[in-house]
Parts: C-alpha cells; sequence; structure tokens
C-alpha cells in the first residue's frame, strides 16, 4: 500500500509543478508585444483546446437525443480534424518565417 502512496504523491507533485509551469508560461506570453508570432500561436492554440473542450461537453448532453447523437459522433470529429489541421498548417508557416496575408485577421482563429 505505500509504494500506491508513494506513486500518488509523486503525480501530485507533478501536476502541480506543471501546473505552475502552465501559470508561468502563460504570463511570459501575456507580456510579449502584440506582434510576436509565438504569442499568436499560443493564442491559437488556446482556441483549439476551448474548441475541444467545447465539443467535449456538447457530448454530454447530446448522446442520450436519437439521431442527433449520430450525427454528432460524425461531425464532431470532421469539425476537430479540420479545426486542428488548419492551426497546425499556420503553425508550420508562421515557423518557416512565411508572413501572414495583409488584413488576415482570421488566419489564426
Amino acid at each position: 500500500m505505500s509504494t500506491i502512496a508513494e506513486i500518488t504523491k509523486d503525480l501530485l507533485i507533478f501536476i502541480v509543478v506543471m501546473f505552475v509551469l502552465l501559470i508561468v508560461l502563460l504570463v511570459v506570453i501575456s507580456r510579449m508585444p502584440d506582434d510576436n508570432a509565438l504569442k499568436h500561436i499560443f493564442n491559437a492554440l488556446a482556441f483549439r483546446v476551448g474548441a475541444t473542450l467545447g465539443v467535449g461537453v456538447l457530448a454530454i448532453p447530446i448522446e442520450p437525443i436519437p439521431g442527433l447523437d449520430g450525427i454528432y459522433d460524425i461531425a464532431a470529429p470532421i469539425f476537430l480534424l479540420y479545426y486542428w489541421f488548419t492551426f497546425i498548417r499556420s503553425a508550420i508557416a508562421a515557423s518557416r518565417g512565411v508572413p501572414p496575408p495583409p488584413g488576415a485577421p482570421g488566419r489564426w482563429r
């Protein structure tokens, strides 16, 4: 039983340390200038994580509805795959130094 307690303690320490690192990363990124590409990438990443969480939250009330649950089971993964694909495509372009086209504020969203 003590090994399970030791593993649990180590996991909790890891979770707390990762949470603190996340907070530090958010503070550092929020202080970056608005034209920084890394700030745009992390902003887009936050949108994608929020959309993924939203799709997961919607699954719970939709599952008991016959018919709608089947449509949801097909449409949600397609939407998420496309949404994440656009993020990866834009992040790769930004890492190569390709500037965004002028007047394209929705490129990252």
